[in-house]
């Protein structure tokens, strides 16, 4: 059987070589951001927030 090259196949490749890794670096980049103690009373200001009553 030959292996048939198609759009779908090509987009395909592309996404998983190229995307997916980009994508997973970026989320651990947001999780390493946002476990940094340096962040920690910006974020907790934060969640605050709703609750103050100015």
């Amino acid at each position: 059987m030959k292996a048939i090259v198609s759009i779908e196949n090509l987009a395909s490749s592309f996404v998983l070589t190229f995307w997916t890794p980009i994508f997973v670096a970026i989320f651990v980049a947001i999780v390493i951001y946002a476990l940094r103690p340096r962040n920690k009373a910006l974020f907790d200001d934060a969640a605050r927030m709703p609750l103050r009553e100015d």
